[in-house]
Parts: structure tokens; sequence; C-alpha cells
């Protein structure tokens, strides 16, 4: 489950658009200091306000530019009068005489209707929006406010934000008030250190929040739903640990005065570390048993490791993107090592290795300085880099030039080589070498990383047991044995019942199974109950136990197994297990209701029950994963109904592309065969005719 975790964070990171499609006026003017006065409207998606700026002229200058998109109204004032500016639906072209030494106010008053960066989310489906947050990097913050897409202008930011009073407001840095406005409420934020554009944040939504202090006396805010409370803890869990542990390795302490970290609905990627203000997909808030499953902590360490890589110092263009990802890989892994062991550590390196030589093999491999290198590149290549430089200068020399990096570039931006230079000034080392090894080479140097890698004990014991998944399983039954010995290492046994299912049953792997389920790790049983394909009547026993572990995905997988291997006893089998659990997860709920739609036994008026226990959840209700999932078991089951089919043309225009591209493929399938034409074509007749035209011009049908 561990590698599955890792590529699905990798996906949904993805990498973010890093161009700068914008010229730059940097060395013309310096945008100092932002305030911000936002209005939601509870009954529209247009955003209002007002932006000013103060600015210093750097360079006389006729005009100078904001960038600005999807703007239905503006006004622009300089010094509080108004001013020639033209709009050329990229930029607002401010014309005034500017002269060098110069400070000036510039204000615009604007109303912007955004198809990007900032969504508004119809969280129960009725037709209103209940959610609005914004995601900056890579899609510009520009498109819902008037503002500097070049990253290399950093800004002091004051964000308001007036918004209906049943929600809650949330923005970058310190609440200094909230004040009733008619039937709307205004929350004031501060911030005091300068800021690139792309990570201006706003969230409207319905919130909780639980205030924590870390022991630097940092105030962590942690929002979640109000129906959310019993998964807060699970959800958050490590939290202060990881940011304790980030400001001591680290050696800079957390340089603004707050951390807030908040879930959304359908976010287009896993986070996005937003200065003082992560934004996160709420499939990451679970409850104990799912905590198990798939969690929260990789994406918080990581996102909480930006609030130094990238937000205090950030990059100045796309080459030195690795500044960013790869710190904040590299720290978000050190940050786990402190909860789960070095182990865990040097496993993650050795996963990280396989897939980047796996790139390296099939071609695709990049340099680390390539602004067009993949994600696997920027987050894990770099990750590497800085585990390979570490070994190189030692500890004491690395976290000094850590330390010093950050103070000198703090509120700046920076390139490679200002890193390097800090690098070899403090270590006394020339570091083209290691440059040319790890951040221009375009192939991923494993040799290097092997040796590395042989430096921990526990990956040599990896390597030797990994070595047996070629032998035969006499050969390698002692070493499979001494893998369950006392104390038991949960990634060794992981590897070792990976390799037991390339042997032929027989008595000894039996008794291998039940020797690893005995030592009740909920992983290690997780990794068998996963691994078995079929149904062995030797481990119905086990199976049985397992249907209550405290993992969902051991749950579902054994009762599919018990269920596969006892046609006769499928009723009681579903619904003892069932009657068992407390909770489910989606996935878990619709396998029940699928297995149980092809078990004899129940009645027709039960099966329709079980049908609509997977039908509901194609809902924009629910999540971009389990909607999809939904529609999978529904088309298998030759069960699409009128409303699911209303369900998936919603889809096909929903704002996350993994979701609406696969949304749509499922479409044009369906549309191929003339029973489901036939009924799409009839909701078609029914909807506005601008919809159905859309629908029509999309699909050519």
């Amino acid at each position: 489950m561990k590698t599955f975790f890792i590529w699905s964070i990798a996906s949904l990171y993805s990498i973010f658009s890093i161009a700068q499609d914008s010229p730059s006026q940097i060395d013309i003017v310096d945008f100092k200091t932002a305030a911000v006065d936002i209005y939601v409207n509870e009954n529209s998606e247009i955003i209002s306000g007002t932006v000013s700026y103060n600015i210093s002229i750097l360079k006389d200058t006729p005009s100078l530019f904001i960038d600005a998109k999807n703007i239905t109204r503006y006004d622009v004032k300089v010094d509080g009068k108004p001013v020639k500016a033209d709009y050329n639906e990229k930029q607002i072209v401010v014309e005034s005489r500017f002269r060098e030494s110069a400070t000036h106010d510039i204000s615009i008053e604007f109303s912007t209707q955004p198809n990007t960066a900032l969504y508004h989310i119809d969280k129960d489906n009725d037709g209103k929006w209940d959610q609005i947050w914004t995601q900056g990097q890579g899609k510009y913050t520009s498109n819902w406010l008037p503002s500097i897409d070049d990253m290399n202008d950093k800004i002091v930011w004051d964000i308001s934000i007036t918004a209906p009073s049943q929600y809650q407001a949330i923005s970058n840095g310190v609440l200094l008030e909230t004040t009733e406005v008619d039937k709307n409420r205004k929350w004031q934020f501060n911030m005091d250190i300068p800021m690139s554009s792309y990570l201006v944040a706003m969230v409207v939504g319905n919130y909780e929040v639980e205030k924590k202090m870390s022991a630097s006396q940092k105030q962590m805010e942690l929002y979640y739903y109000p129906e959310d409370l019993q998964k807060a803890e699970p959800t958050y869990r490590h939290t202060i640990k990881m940011f304790d542990f980030l400001e001591q390795e680290i050696g800079i302490e957390y340089p603004w005065k707050v951390y807030k970290q908040i879930p959304v609905k359908d976010f287009l990627y896993s986070g996005m570390e937003n200065t003082t203000a992560t934004i996160y997909s709420d499939q990451f808030v679970v409850d104990d048993i799912a905590f198990n499953d798939g969690n929260y902590v990789t994406v918080n360490a990581h996102e909480m490791a930006h609030q130094w890589f990238g937000n205090l110092v950030t990059e100045t263009s796309g080459k030195h993107h690795w500044l960013q990802e790869g710190f904040a890989t590299y720290y978000s892994m050190l940050a786990e090592q402190e909860i789960y062991g070095e182990d865990h550590y040097y496993m993650t390196l050795f996963e990280n290795a396989e897939s980047l030589i796996a790139q390296t093999k099939a071609g695709r491999g990049t340099a680390l300085l390539d602004p067009k290198a993949s994600s696997l590149t920027f987050y894990q290549h770099g990750a590497w880099a800085l585990h390979v430089l570490r070994d190189e200068i030692g500890d004491v020399d690395f976290k000094l030039s850590v330390r010093t990096y950050l103070k000198q570039y703090a509120g700046r931006n920076v390139t490679t080589d200002d890193f390097l230079k800090i690098v070899s000034n403090t270590s006394g080392k020339d570091m083209s070498e290691f440059k040319n090894r790890w951040l221009t080479n375009t192939q991923f140097p494993s040799a290097e990383a092997l040796q590395l890698l042989r430096k921990s004990n526990f990956m040599e014991q990896y390597f030797q047991l990994a070595a047996r998944s070629i032998s035969s399983f006499d050969e390698s039954f002692n070493s499979y044995k001494e893998t369950l010995r006392s104390p038991v290492n949960e990634l060794l046994v992981e590897e070792m019942i990976s390799q037991l299912i390339l042997h032929k049953k027989n008595d000894r792997i039996i008794e291998l199974y039940k020797e690893a389920a005995a030592t009740g790790n909920v992983k290690v049983r997780q990794a068998i109950a996963l691994s078995l394909q079929n149904y062995d009547p030797a481990l119905d026993k086990l199976l049985r136990t397992m249907l209550n572990d405290q993992s969902y995905l051991t749950r579902e997988s054994a009762l599919f197994l018990l269920w596969q291997g006892n046609p006769m006893d499928r009723p009681n089998i579903l619904r003892n297990a069932k009657e068992s659990w407390n909770s489910m997860s989606p996935s878990l709920e619709m396998a029940w209701n699928a297995l149980a739609l092809n078990s004899s036994d129940f009645k027709n008026n039960e099966k329709y029950d079980f049908l609509q226990g997977i039908s509901k959840f194609t809902s924009p209700e629910y999540s971009p994963q389990t909607r999809t999932a939904a529609f999978d078991y529904l088309i298998n089951l030759d069960a699409m109904g009128t409303q699911n089919y209303r369900d998936l043309i919603d889809a096909c225009f929903h704002h996350s592309w993994r979701f609406y591209k696969n949304s749509r493929d499922i479409f044009e399938a369906l549309y191929k065969k003339d029973e489901s034409r036939v009924l799409i074509d009839r909701i078609l007749s029914t909807m506005p005719d601008d919809e159905q035209k859309r629908i029509r011009d999309l699909f050519k049908v």
C-alpha cells in the first residue's frame, strides 16, 4: 500500500505550470504592499472588491500593468485620482507619469467572474454554492484578483473578506478582527513578510476549528467540517510533532505567527502550501480506521515544509523549481522518519530511486535544472540530491548551509547557484561535481544511489530478502522464517508476503500467512488480504477475523474472498459483516452492495436498496474518486439510472481535468450503445437549450 499512496500523491500533486506568461516589469516597478477587500455574494459567482497597491518606481515609465483576467468591471485610481487605464483581457494597463524613485498608491475597484483559480463548490447539490476556495500556483491568482503573476515581485498582503455570516472566511496571515456588516461578516487578515501572488489564498465555507500551540508558541489552526469532529484527530495526527521537528531540524523558527490547514471539496491536487494557510483535499479527512488505508501525514509534512522552502524563499523561475519541491519532499521525508523511524525513510528513498531508474530506462529522464522536468524529477530526484549532499558535506555543514540560505534570502527569490554558493562557502568544498552528477545530469545516478542505500543495515536486509523472489520456495523458506522472528520489521514482512504469491500454495505457505497475521500488525494483515487473489479454505478463519481489522481495505478484500469461496453462505457472510461494522468507507459500502446484488436469497426490495447504496455515490456530494468508482460499478451491473446519467453529464464539466476527462470517456463509450443513447437523448431533451447545445457540441452528438 505504501507504493500506491506515494504514486497517488505524486499524481495528485501533478506538476504545476511554472511558466511566467506575463512580461516582467520587475526592473521598472516594485509592488511593495497590497490591501485587498473582497466581497463574496451569496447568490452569485461574481467576486467584487478593491485592491490597493503601494508601489516604488525604479525607472521612468509612462505606464505599468497589473495582471487581471475575467474582469467584468474596473475603475483605477493613482494616489486617489482617476487615471486612464486599458484592459486587454490579460492586464490592466495604467497610464500616468511614473517617475524614478517616486512612490504611489494604485487602487483598483473591480468585479470578476473567474472560471479558474477560484472555485465555487456546491457541496449538497442544491444549485447554490456553499464553499469557495482558490488555487494560485499554476492557475494564477490574477484570474480572480488583479495581481502580479511574476513570482519575483513579492508583496506584503493584508486581506479582508466580506462573506455571508453563516460561513467562515479564511485567508493568509493573522486574523485581526471580524465585524458584522448587514447579513454578512467581514474578516480582516494581516501579514508582515512579502510573498509571491500565487500564494494568496481564500476559503469560504462551513468550518469548525481546533487551535493548538507549537513548542515555539506558534498557533496552529486545524479546520474541519462540523460533521467531522470525530475525524479531526486522526486527520491531523502528528501535526504538532512534525511542526516542532521541522523547526528544530531546519534551525529557523517558523517565520509567521499562525499556521492554518483547511480541507476543501474537489481540490485540484493533494494540497497547496499557501503562506500560513495550506489548502488540501478533503479526501484526506479520515476516521481512525481509514487512517491505516491512506492519510494526510505525507501531504501535511510536505506542505508544512514549503512554508520555509517556497514561501519564505522562492525560486526565480521554473529552472529552480527543485528548490521548492525537492526541499519540501526531503524535509517531509525527515519529518516522517521522526514518526515512523529510519527504516521508513530508507524505504521511501529506495522506492523513489526505483521510480527514477524506471523513468531513465524509459528515456524520459530529465535534468533537475530543466524547467520542463517531470514532477518525479522535481520532487523525488530533488530529495535524493539533498540526501546525497548531506552525506557529502556532513550534518553540521548541511544544517548550517540551510540556515544561512534561509536567513540570507528570507522574503526573496533564489537560484540554484545562490544555494550552492552558500554550501561551498560553508563546507569549503567545490560543488561543481555535485551539480554535474545530480542537478544537470539527465540520468538518475543509480549506482551512487545504491551505494548510499547500502549504508543502511535495514536496506541490506531488504535487498537480501528481495533477492529471494527469484529463488524456489524451499530455498527461501528459512529466510522467510527468519523475517518473522521477533522483533518483526513490518516492511520486511510486507516484502515476504509479496513473494509468497509467486509460489504454489502449500501448507508451509499457509503457516507463514498465519504467523505473519498473528503479529497483529495492521499493515502486515492488510498486505496479506490484498495479496491473496483467490479464496483458500485453510485461511477461512483468518479471513473472518480480518473482517473487523482496523482497515477498510483489509475488510473489503477479506469480504470479497469469503464471498467468493462460500457461495452457499453469502447472505450470512454479508449480513454478519455489516452488523459488526460501526462505519464503512464509500469503497467498502459499494463493494458490500455489489456483492449483495450478486448473491441469491435476498429479496427484490432488498436488492433495490442495495442498488441505491451504489447509485447515490455518483452524486456531486461525493469525491471524484468515489463518483468514478460508482459509475464503474453501475456500468458493470448494467444499472445506470436517469439520475446517474445526469450526474455523469455534470461530471463531464467538472473543474478537475482528470475527473472530467475520465467522465467524458465514460459518456462517449455509453453513447455508442443503443439503449444508453436513447436514455441520454431523452435526458438532454429535458434540459435548457443552451445546456443541451453545450453537451451536443462537446460530444458532437
